[in-house]
């Protein structure tokens, strides 16, 4: 239904309901907290799980409700504001928060048997995994530099416990450290940049920083304006893993738990992703060297990513590279700061989110039976296991950008965006297009391991059946949904491009309801529905 006047009135004057997820998600976090601290046994501990995933499904629930209110077509949601307009409740943020509560969802769908096999302590990680997302739900909205750095925070430290969450394990304790000591000095950068652009702009907010800073740009030596963009861009590129900031992503992928990893190469990414559109489309849209800056990026993302997957042996390194080489993908997006180049990289972000979580389910999984992440150990995998072999051969065809896919319509509309833009951008897309052949060699790779190898040792260890039902029928839904999505999404490819122009939409026309209040007009660009 639509909004009504009353609706309305009420909305903008207690806009805590547009928050209601988050306030939902904190709740059921201090439950699990509680729950922790007046358990005695491993088991009360391990039913934590059961807290976490209550909790996430009450606010997919309050999420679903915030769709049906009628966000999507009464465009008058797009003024509603929360804190005073630290956050932003636009459809933009609503569409963002949405796919983190279902990726992490997903997550711990298919994570329960693992923790409970390789952690000495379970319940605490469910705890820590519900705070990364409040801090990525958070970081999708934020409008506001204190606001970031509150969510980013939140989400980062989280991540970095996760991740040396195995004690017992040398590994997942060397990469903890490594993720920390990289993280700290990336955060500490960044922090930096934003010390720099407040002190040119004299404001916190995005509006505003926007308005003033165009203004100033001109009189500032441009070696300053330099300094703070390469800052600011450099600790953004640090949290998406874009090469040459990188090199913490293959040992943290390969020594984190594999359910982490998958959190991190998703969740992690699409809340980075958010932020770094809404601060890069409102305040630096106009600066030419973001562009030459996402270039650089771009193109030795795809090289990188693509060339040294090649030679990895381990599955989870060979995903982290494979990330790597997708954020320079969507980094394309920023290169030409088009309408349709940020629709692009949303819906980029939605067939991502399955893809590349329904490849980690099936590594999850399979190193739950058999202990291994060698790609080796996948030969012959469609003797005893035919519907993981199938399902991890999809989502490996989808993030090489075949047909019918939504992988390939990620890439496509992309690649578009770029095209369009004008001719001094065609040879990016030929990189682009080198590469993503390149990435079917170490794809294709892994399909053919465990469809044409002979059986593996530990494939031929494999029981007939699985052994623990509960875990297989939780793992089978992320199995079965991630598969209807990533076909799906292709299937209906033009629809959801509109819609995710919908969201650019409203993110940028947002922005300048907010700087009009302010008395500073800002200069956004205007999307239509469908990115044109």
């Amino acid at each position: 239904m639509l909004f009504n006047n009353d609706l309305m009135r009420f909305m903008q004057e207690n806009n805590m309901p547009l928050i209601a997820p988050e306030i939902i998600l904190v709740l059921f976090t201090l439950v699990s907290v509680y729950r922790l601290a007046v358990s005695k046994t491993l088991a009360e501990r391990q039913e934590i799980w059961g807290y976490a995933l209550l909790g996430l499904v009450m606010t997919l629930v309050m999420l679903s409700i915030h769709w049906n209110l009628g966000y999507v077509t009464d465009p008058r949601y797009l003024s509603f504001d929360v804190f005073g307009g630290l956050f932003s409740g636009d459809l933009f943020s609503l569409l963002i928060r949405t796919l983190l509560v279902v990726g992490t969802l997903m997550v711990l769908l298919f994570t329960r048997t693992y923790v409970d096999k390789k952690a000495e302590v379970p319940g605490e990680y469910y705890v820590l995994l519900l705070c990364a997302l409040l801090g990525g739900m958070m970081l999708s909205g934020a409008k506001d530099l204190i606001m970031v750095f509150v969510s980013l925070e939140t989400l980062s430290i989280s991540s970095y416990i996760l991740v040396g969450y195995l004690r017992g394990n040398v590994l997942s304790a060397e990469a903890g450290l490594k993720y920390l000591l990289y993280g700290g000095m990336a955060t500490a950068i960044l922090l930096f940049g934003f010390s720099m652009l407040y002190g040119l702009t004299g404001s916190l907010d995005f509006s505003v920083m926007a308005s003033h800073f165009g203004a100033a740009a001109s009189q500032v030596n441009p070696i300053v304006i330099a300094i703070m963009l390469a800052t600011i861009v450099g600790g953004i590129s640090f949290k998406l893993s874009a090469a040459p900031f990188h090199m913490w992503a293959p040992d943290t992928y390969e020594g984190a738990p594999t359910p982490v990893v998958a959190f991190l190469s998703v969740v992690s990414k699409i809340a980075a992703f958010a932020f770094a559109m809404r601060l890069f489309s409102t305040v630096f849209a106009h600066l030419p060297a973001l562009s030459g800056l996402m270039i650089v990026l771009s193109v030795v993302s795809m090289v990188i990513g693509n060339v040294v997957a090649l030679t990895q042996k381990d599955i989870k390194r060979l995903l982290a590279y494979s990330t790597v080489a997708h954020v320079g993908y969507l980094l394309l997006g920023f290169v030409v700061m088009s309408p349709a180049g940020l629709s692009s990289i949303v819906y980029y972000l939605i067939t991502y989110l399955f893809m590349n979580l329904g490849a980690f389910a099936v590594v999850t999984h399979f190193e739950n039976e058999t202990g291994r992440v060698d790609t080796a150990a996948y030969a012959g995998l469609v003797r005893k296991r035919p519907a993981m072999a199938f399902i991890l051969s999809i989502m490996l065809l989808s993030l090489a950008g075949i047909p019918i896919t939504a992988g390939f319509f990620g890439k496509f509309f992309l690649f578009q965006a770029v095209a369009n833009a004008g001719s001094q951008y065609l040879w990016l897309v030929v990189v682009a297009l080198l590469t993503s052949t390149i990435s079917l060699y170490y794809y294709l790779n892994v399909i053919r391991l465990m469809v044409i190898a002979e059986p593996s040792d530990a494939v031929e260890a494999l029981p007939a059946e699985e052994a623990d039902k509960r875990s297989f029928s939780q793992v089978s839904f992320v199995f079965a949904l991630c598969l209807v999505a990533t076909l799906g999404l292709g299937v209906f490819a033009e629809p959801m491009m509109a819609f995710s122009g919908m969201a650019i939409q409203a993110m940028t026309e947002n922005s300048a309801l907010n700087a009009s209040a302010t008395g500073h007009p800002v200069k956004v660009m205007m999307i239509r529905p469908g990115g044109q």
